[in-house]
């Protein structure tokens, strides 16, 4: 089952609002098994709606989607469209004038000529009243495949979709089961993860689509198996997820959940272990990233943006003698700060950052994009150096804190397999 997605209205087109329907329709739409394969976005016009409307028929989807167009001013022309689209006639549908006026009286507003407008509906659709609103939802079967006109403003059309449209849907249709699972590669370029993987994707079943989500350091590797039979496609995934994990390793998470800090968190509520942070170049994100988990107070202990001279001597007390004899971008302060902030924190295990974000070298002249990360666990310390010279600040600090929680997360399979 595949989908057609057409937005309408000027104001997309312009950059004046941002256009939140279309991701909103994809991802519920997916999630019951039906496939966008192309959305248009397109003016206020007649010719281009018409236009539109005719090229989504004859082409290979099942689902049409319109939203906007459906209100009560003169840009307002996708119900006219549709109406000589059907070679059909507007009618009064008395059910939504009576929703309207109900709204009107409950607001203390008068009704407009304009406002009785939007009670008039093609005579062949099939009318849904639109709870969040004043213009109603126009469903109409036609060809084999079906036509769903919606509101354009987002509130409308999210909550109608979500509430009544996708179950409507998955009533009147017999629908493909559709199931995805994830896996997190870590520490692998994308370039030569598809070498590595080149065989083993080649060979996937047919039913079967994978796709590379790249976000930073990371990938996800997203496997989606579509069909009738939702034992056998569940099977199937799991067996190519097997797969998976005897080709990567290490390299390859396996879990519920793609976020690198609740894998994290969970290990350390498995382990009875608490964590502390003290951050220079990262500014405080690895200590955000930690405590955007739920629960995370279980394990974390606190942290510290230690970001002068001072602060790394007066706040996780590193001797000043050690501060003079070495660059500040280095593996001893790296590891000094590490140790001392699991000192200061009592904690189990620490992770500490220092580096040069740029767009400007520092007083040590340092080039920009060279960082250490410092891991140190129940004693034994791991400093990581990285060098990022083509980044952003806002990108190197952003790689930078992934880095320490993929450091810190092999520091986890290393002590496991020990």
């Amino acid at each position: 089952m595949k989908a057609y997605i057409i937005i309408i209205g000027d104001e997309i087109l312009s950059g004046r609002t941002l256009d939140t329907n279309s991701n909103f329709i994809v991802s519920e739409l997916d999630k019951i098994g039906i496939s966008t394969f192309k959305i248009v976005t397109i003016p206020d016009q007649v010719s281009q709606i018409k236009n539109q409307i005719e090229v989504a028929f004859a082409s290979e989807a099942n689902f049409i989607f319109t939203t906007g167009g459906l209100g009560p001013t003169k840009d307002d022309k996708t119900k006219q469209v549709i109406t000589d689209f059907l070679n059909d006639t507007l009618v009064l549908h008395q059910p939504s004038l009576d929703y309207i006026k109900q709204i009107y009286y409950k607001n203390n507003r008068v009704m407009n000529p304009l406002t009785y407008n939007q009670a008039m509906v093609p005579s062949k659709s099939e009318v849904i009243i639109n709870k969040y609103g004043t213009a109603p939802i126009l469903w109409t079967l036609k060809d084999s495949k079906l036509l769903i006109n919606l509101p354009g403003v987002p509130y409308e059309t999210c909550g109608m979709l979500k509430e009544v449209i996708i179950p409507k849907i998955k009533n009147d249709f017999q629908l493909d089961y559709i199931i995805r699972e994830s896996a997190i590669v870590i520490d692998i370029p994308e370039s030569e993860l598809a070498i590595k993987l080149e065989n083993w994707e080649n060979n996937l079943p047919e039913f079967i689509s994978l796709a590379y989500l790249p976000s930073g350091s990371r990938i996800e590797l997203r496997l989606t198996a579509i069909g009738k039979n939702k034992i056998y496609l569940q099977n199937s995934i799991q067996n190519e997820i097997n797969k998976l994990n005897s080709l990567l390793g290490k390299n390859l998470i396996i879990s519920q959940t793609t976020k690198l800090e609740e894998i994290i968190g969970n290990f350390l509520i498995k382990n009875n272990l608490t964590i502390s942070v003290a951050e220079s170049l990262t500014g405080g994100s690895i200590s955000k990233k930690i405590t955007s988990i739920s629960g995370s107070s279980r394990y974390y202990k606190g942290g510290v943006t230690a970001y002068s001279k001072e602060a790394k001597k007066n706040v996780l007390m590193i001797k000043e003698e050690i501060l003079k004899e070495n660059n500040i971008v280095s593996e001893t302060i790296a590891k000094e700060m590490a140790i001392h902030c699991s000192s200061l924190f009592n904690s189990d295990i620490s992770i500490s950052t220092t580096g040069v974000a740029g767009p400007n070298s520092d007083e040590f002249n340092n080039p920009v994009g060279l960082a250490f990360v410092g891991i140190y666990y129940k004693g034994d310390i791991v400093i990581k150096k990285y060098l990022f010279p083509n980044l952003t600040r806002e990108e190197m600090i952003a790689r930078i804190t992934y880095k320490s929680l993929e450091s810190l997360y092999f520091k986890f399979i290393d002590e496991e397999n020990s």
